[in-house]
C-alpha cells in the first residue's frame, strides 16, 4: 500500500491545466513539473514510449508534457508514483504547484524543490548563471567553502537527483557564468584556496568548449541580485530562476521580464574573465592558510 492510500488523502484532483495560447509564453509550473518528470524518468533508465504506456499516453503526449505542455495534473502525479514518490507529501505538493493561479512566477518551497531546480539545470538548453556573493556550485573547487546556511538547510532534504555534471573544460559550451567582482574577494582571508579557484576558472575560461565568464565590476551601473539567479532556456521557452537556501522562485513571460533586462544589462558590462583588471588586481599571490 502505498503513503498516499495509507494517509487517505484522496485521490488527485482531477484538474486541467490551461495550455498557453498562440504567442504567450509558457507557464512556469508545467515547464518546471515537466523537466522534473523527465529527469526522474531518465534517472530510471526509462524510455517514453514504456513510460506514457503506464498513464495510457501516446509517447507523444508525454513529450510534451515534460516539456510544458502538461494538461491533466492525475496524468502527472500517476507518472510520478511510476516513478517512485509515493508519498502523499510530495505528491500533493506538486499538484499545489499545478494549481498555482499565478501563470507566471512559481514559489517552490515545497517537498522535491531541490530535484526541480536540478532537473531544470541539467535540461537546459543553455544557462547563464549570475552570482554576487559566491561561487556558484557548477564551478567550484572541492576545498571552496560551502555557504553555512544553506548547508544547515539542506542537510536533511531527501533527494532523488543528483546536481548537473560540474563545469570542466569540456561540458561548459552554452553556460555563462556571470560574477560581481566582490565574489572574487570573499576568500581573500584564504589566499591557497582562492588562488586555486581562480586558476580554475581561468582554466575554464580559456577552454574552447568550457563556459564563459565574465566578471562585472563594482563600478558597472547594475544592481546586483539579492539570490543567485539562472537564466536559462528550458525546452525552447526562457525561464529565469533565483534560488535561496531553501526554496527557488521560477518566473516566465511578463513576470520575467525585468529581471531578463537586468540581466542583460550586467551581460553587456561584464569584461572577460582572461583580460579583467579586476581579477589581476585581486589574485592572491599564495601562502598559507
Amino acid at each position: 500500500m502505498s503513503t498516499r492510500s495509507a494517509t487517505k488523502i484522496g485521490p488527485p484532483r482531477a484538474g486541467r491545466f490551461r495550455l498557453p495560447q498562440e504567442g504567450e509564453a509558457s507557464a512556469a509550473a508545467p515547464l518546471v513539473v515537466g523537466a522534473y518528470l523527465r529527469s526522474l524518468r531518465r534517472s530510471r533508465g526509462m524510455n517514453g514510449t514504456d513510460a506514457a504506456w503506464m498513464i495510457r499516453r501516446s509517447a507523444a503526449t508525454l513529450s510534451r508534457m515534460e516539456t510544458g505542455l502538461l494538461h491533466r495534473v492525475a496524468d502527472a502525479v500517476e507518472l510520478l508514483e511510476y516513478y517512485g514518490i509515493e508519498d502523499a507529501v510530495s505528491l500533493a505538493a506538486v499538484e499545489d504547484l499545478l494549481q498555482e493561479p499565478q501563470r507566471h512566477r512559481l514559489f517552490d518551497p515545497a517537498p522535491g524543490w531541490l530535484d526541480r531546480l536540478r532537473a531544470c539545470q541539467r535540461q537546459a538548453e543553455n544557462m547563464v548563471i549570475y552570482s554576487a556573493f559566491t561561487i556558484p556550485d557548477l564551478a567550484r573547487i572541492p576545498t571552496y567553502p560551502a555557504d553555512a546556511l544553506t548547508r544547515r538547510l539542506r542537510a536533511d532534504i531527501p533527494v532523488r537527483l543528483g546536481p548537473r555534471e560540474r563545469l570542466t573544460v569540456d561540458n561548459g559550451e552554452g553556460i555563462t557564468l556571470l560574477l560581481d567582482k566582490l565574489v572574487l574577494g570573499r576568500l581573500l582571508s584564504e589566499p591557497s584556496v582562492m588562488a586555486a579557484q581562480l586558476a580554475h576558472l581561468r582554466q575554464l575560461a580559456g577552454s574552447e568548449r568550457g563556459p564563459r565568464v565574465l566578471i562585472v565590476p563594482v563600478t558597472a551601473p547594475v544592481i546586483p541580485p539579492a539570490a543567485l539567479t539562472y537564466a536559462m532556456t528550458l525546452a525552447g521557452h526562457y525561464l529565469i530562476v533565483e534560488e535561496g537556501p531553501d526554496s527557488v522562485v521560477y518566473y516566465t513571460g511578463e513576470e520575467a521580464a525585468e529581471r531578463r533586462r537586468l540581466l542583460q544589462d550586467a551581460l553587456a558590462l561584464g569584461v572577460p574573465l582572461s583580460v579583467s583588471t579586476a581579477v589581476s588586481d585581486q589574485a592572491p599571490t599564495g601562502g598559507a592558510r
